[in-house]
């Protein structure tokens, strides 16, 4: 039986678009690549994600790979990137629709500690039963540590929890430390059809 409904963040309840936050910086498309490249799309940023390096430590590593001509970018996007964050139409009000149904309402999301500058944006934020991001804990999914550390913390079973998560890695890793996963791909119509068979909507 279903009793607690977890959340991803990225792509599930805001539009996470790195690629869109860069162009709104620059137009030159080869800056847009190289920005993407090693900011977003960097080791870097996952370290920073898990908690294993602050916001300054990876703006100077970035931009020590980096011309000096984007630095001033850089800083600027490491700076605001979270403002670009927007709900996602749908399921901004789902966490709340299904706290009103007596289900337990969690987040399990890879964010920094950035986080807490826009936790309170993030739809029906007030819904939500526990907190749980990767940054607080030196964890990141698909790591099957992180899924175990969160069930132990708010103490719930595996077994009554359905997770929602655009990443399908994550989504096998859940799976695989007994929670039911939906792989998102911002379609709301199949996930309602999928969630249906545990809980009416």
């Amino acid at each position: 039986m279903i009793k607690n409904i977890v959340f991803d963040l990225g792509n599930v309840l805001v539009d996470f678009d790195p690629i869109r936050f860069i162009r709104e910086k620059t137009a030159d498309e080869k800056q847009q690549k190289l920005l993407m490249k090693e900011i977003f799309g960097s080791v870097d940023w996952l370290r920073f994600d898990k908690g294993t390096i602050t916001n300054q430590e990876l703006l100077l590593s970035v931009t020590a790979r980096l011309p000096k001509d984007l630095h001033g970018i850089t800083e600027e996007l490491l700076t605001t990137w979270y403002h670009g964050l927007h709900p996602l139409p749908q399921m901004a009000e789902l966490p709340q629709q299904l706290k009103d149904q007596g289900l337990g309402i969690y987040l399990l999301s890879n964010a920094p500690q950035d986080f807490y500058l826009f936790e309170e944006t993030i739809p029906s934020y007030s819904a939500f039963d526990g907190i749980f991001i990767s940054s607080d804990w030196k964890l990141a999914k698909p790591e099957h540590q992180i899924f175990r550390t969160f069930y132990s913390h708010f103490q719930l079973n595996p077994a009554e929890c359905y997770f929602i998560d655009d990443s399908a890695p994550n989504i096998l890793a859940a799976e695989e430390t007994g929670m039911r996963g939906f792989h998102f791909r911002k379609d709301y119509s199949d996930l309602k059809q999928d969630l249906s068979q545990f809980i009416q909507l």
